[in-house]
Order: C-alpha cells, then structure tokens, then sequence
C-alpha cells in the first residue's frame, strides 16, 4: 500500500550511500565505553509493555509544533523535535527489506530537509546516535527476527536511540511517545493503532481564515527567498485551500481515540488546555508543560522580524492579509461548519444554504488575492526572466500552471460547499471532554454542533452499564429523552 501524497524518495543503494557517509568518521572512533553505557541504559525500557502513543496532527497553520513542544519537557514522554518523525512510516513502506541496523542509521539520511537529526537549533551528535543504535543490536539482537524486523519495532527503536544520543532518561519504563504526524493520514493512522493499541490522536485546529492565511504566507515567504522553489510559486494558493478541506474531520473509525486542541486556546490559557490534554493521555501535570521546548532547548518561533517562544497573546487575532473581504466570505460560505461548530466569529447569514450558493457561484469565478500576488511573484521571479534568457517553453509553462491553478481552487471549493449544503459534514469536535461524537445529529447529518429540537443522550445509562463513548450516544429529541430519564 501506497502513501499518499508523497515525494520522491532515494534508492536503496543511494540511501545507503548516504547514511554510510553521514557516519563514515563515527565509525573510525572507539566507542565501546559510550555502548556499554547505552547497554545499561536500554534495561529501564519496557520494550514490549510500550503501546501508548500520542499522535499531533495539524489542520493547516494550527500550532501542531508548539503543542508538542509543551510536551517535550516531561519526564514520562519521548519525542523526535519538530518534523524529524513525521517520515517514519513511510520511510519503513519503502525501505521495509533493509536489516533493522541499516533502517535505523538509514532514517538519519532521510529526506535530510525535513527530518533532520544532526543539524539546525536541536541537532544531537551523530557518533552519540550511532553508539546507540549499537548498543540496541547488542541488547535486542537476539530477539526474535519477527518481531526486530516489524514496523512496530522500527518505530520503537529509533525513538529510543534518539532518547540515548540524547542522554535522556524517561521516568517511566513504557513512556508516551509523542509522534509529531501533522499531516492527516488514514493508512498511517491504523498502522499506529494497530501497532500502538492505546493510539490517541490530538488534531490542532484554528480559525479557517487565519490557518489559510498562515499556510499561503509560510509557503510563499520561502518559494521567494530560495531560487529553486519559486517553481511551485503559481500552486501555492491551491496548496493553501487543500489544508482547509481534507484534514477537518477524525481519522475513519478513530473518534473514540480523537481530541482536538484550538490554536487560540494553546495561546490565550495554555495552563488549563495542557492540565486538560495531559489528563487525558494519562500523564501526572507538571509545570514542565508550560515550557516550549525541544531537546530542553527554547523553541522559538520567527514570523515578520518577531521572534518569541511559548504563548503569544498576539497570535489570538484573525490573520487575514492575503485575503480581500471577497475572499473572506467565499471562505465563510464553503467552510461555514468550521465556524460556528469550532466557536469563530461568521455571519449567520451564511446559515441559509441558498445564501452560500449564491455567494459561492458570484464570487468563486475570480481570482483570490493570494492567487493574484502568488501570480505576480511568478511572473516577476521566473516568467520575466527566462523570456529574458529566450526560455519560451518553461515561461508558458508557469503562466498555464497560474490558469490550471485557479481551475483547481474553483473545483476544490465547489466541489466542498455542495456536498456540505447536501449531506452535511463530519467535522472535529471541540468538546472540553474530549469526546468525539459519532452519531450524525438529524437535522444536518453532522456529528458535530446542535440541533434544534433535540438532544445527546447514552443509549444506556452509565449506571446501568453503558459506555460514555460515541457508539453508547444518540440523538433523540428532548420529549423522547424527558421520557427515557423518568424510566432510569
């Protein structure tokens, strides 16, 4: 199987090549006494009794980072900083036939962009990560092939190595991992669970307008400034839409393990949302959850010359710079559930589906803001010049990726504020008992927001044996619940 959406990744031969050179001087050291350590480590860790994972998922620019962040300092968890995990799973589909030695030294030279061990703000030393996939051969090299080879174990490993490279002792012989997935993934989702059985799933979301807005801004600020990405400059406002549409709902058959997490409560009361969220995955409160680090270290944030770490008051605000009112309310028209179920501000005039139709067909056939300053940065960066240079061909190619691009966002949009005024739309549900609702509510096919007329009840009382989980929940309306109540 297949994950989707992905980049081309190295050959087998080549991947090796290159892990053998990122650790060609460690291999000339003697580090029999660094192993020896490493081996007395790996006896206070539970191999086998480790099945708790906490997977963070992003909903565009929605503060998936700073989450995780605020959980690297407690002493019960591990993590891999920023993105430097996320390639785990499909690093292990692609290269599952390697020894489990080579997958783990091979990962560090993987997709080296984005998951980067040995350098940036949090680099570990590279002799010390493989002095620590040593000492785990030695320790573990006699268990069985099944499970040494398994994706599971895999997972397990290189979070463990990158626990002793970093000289970090977790409490807790089964710690919590900490898996920084962002990106929303159904195959990756039931490979955790099936190798993690206690999975949950923490999604960030954050005002629609502002998460765009964040998403065309970052991608953007970086096609400009590096040469070789303005290339993907006429795409970025397709990119932008895409991270508003398809990772706004739970992974399938995962609402019972699902919690979501606002950007703007991590910033406005980040002390409630972390004593809240580390109750739910079993973790003991610590102050060490108001830090924003990782490896110990500050994580800090850079947007527009400002630099800082942790909460920003700031960051509360709606952001929408690249969007006119025009496009303001296109987006309230598509996304209208996201709105009002997730508690940000939008006229109730879009309630009417007759409204948002007619918004939708007047507005969609003109280019948004972002498209138009996304289409003069192309054509000033890398149109001018090549038909400068007598590039024709690379030229018209950019000026119809511009046409295709506004084709995409129309049928992308089109195609989500239909099926919603239609069929309605199974959304995340913010629930400070971080309850997801599987049951659609009647009058919009939802699971999530109200419903005039009636109310969420337990098919079965909790006295009476019933589970507060989604399957145990119903919507009934509120004569029928008066009458269930006077028989309980």
């Amino acid at each position: 199987m297949t994950l989707g959406g992905r980049t081309r990744t190295a050959e087998p031969e080549e991947i090796l090549v290159r892990a053998r050179a990122l650790f060609r001087a460690d291999e000339s050291k003697d580090l029999r006494s660094v192993i020896a350590e490493k081996i007395e480590e790996l006896r206070h860790y539970d191999v086998l009794a480790m099945d708790r994972v906490a997977a963070i998922l992003m909903w565009g620019r929605s503060g998936s980072l700073l989450l995780s962040s605020y959980l690297d300092g407690h002493e019960d968890v591990m993590l891999l900083p920023e993105t430097s995990g996320q390639g785990l799973y499909h690093f292990f589909e692609r290269y599952q036939w390697l020894p489990l030695r080579d997958k783990l030294i091979a990962y560090a030279a993987f997709d080296p962009k984005n998951h980067r061990l040995f350098e940036g703000d949090f680099a570990i030393s590279s002799a010390q990560y493989y002095a620590a996939v040593q000492a785990i051969l030695e320790f573990y090299g006699k268990w069985p092939a099944e499970f040494l080879e398994s994706r599971r174990a895999f997972f397990l490993f290189v979070h463990i190595a990158y626990n002793l490279a970093l000289g970090r002792r977790p409490a807790n012989p089964c710690p919590l991992i900490v898996y920084s997935q962002h990106a929303w993934d159904d195959v990756v989702a039931r490979h955790l669970v099936e190798d993690f059985p206690r999975t949950k799933f923490v999604h960030t979301i954050r005002d629609p307008i502002s998460s765009c807005n964040g998403v065309f801004h970052s991608h953007f600020t970086f096609a400009e400034k590096h040469g070789p990405a303005r290339g993907f400059l006429p795409i970025i406002p397709y990119i932008a839409v895409c991270c508003l549409t398809n990772k706004d709902r739970p992974h399938s058959g995962m609402e019972s393990r699902t919690r979501t997490v606002r950007f703007e409560d991590l910033h406005r009361d980040s002390a409630q949302i972390m004593r809240d969220l580390s109750g739910w995955l079993g973790l003991p409160y610590r102050a060490a959850l108001l830090d924003s680090t990782f490896n110990g270290i500050p994580y800090v944030v850079m947007r527009d010359g400002e630099a800082w770490s942790g909460s920003r008051l700031e960051q509360i605000q709606r952001r929408s710079s690249h969007f006119s009112l025009k496009d303001r309310a296109l987006l309230f028209a598509c996304f209208y559930e996201n709105f009002v179920d997730w508690d940000y501000p939008c006229p109730r005039i879009f309630r009417h589906p007759m409204v948002r139709y007619l918004v939708f067909v007047s507005l969609c056939p003109f280019p948004m803001k972002m498209e138009i300053i996304a289409a003069r940065a192309a054509f000033r960066l890398s149109v001018l010049p090549w038909l400068r240079h007598g590039n024709i061909l690379p030229a018209i190619k950019s000026l119809l990726e511009i046409g295709f691009c506004r084709l995409k966002i129309t049928w992308r949009l089109a195609s989500v504020v239909f099926r919603r005024c239609f069929y309605g739309t199974t959304l995340l549900q913010v629930d400070p008992a971080g309850r997801a609702v599987a049951n659609p509510r009647p009058s919009a096919g939802s699971t999530s927001g109200g419903s005039p007329g009636y109310v969420l009840d337990h098919t079965r009382a909790l006295e009476h044996g019933g589970a507060d989980t989604p399957d145990y929940m119903q919507w009934q309306t509120r004569e029928e619940a008066k009458a269930k109540d006077k028989t309980e």
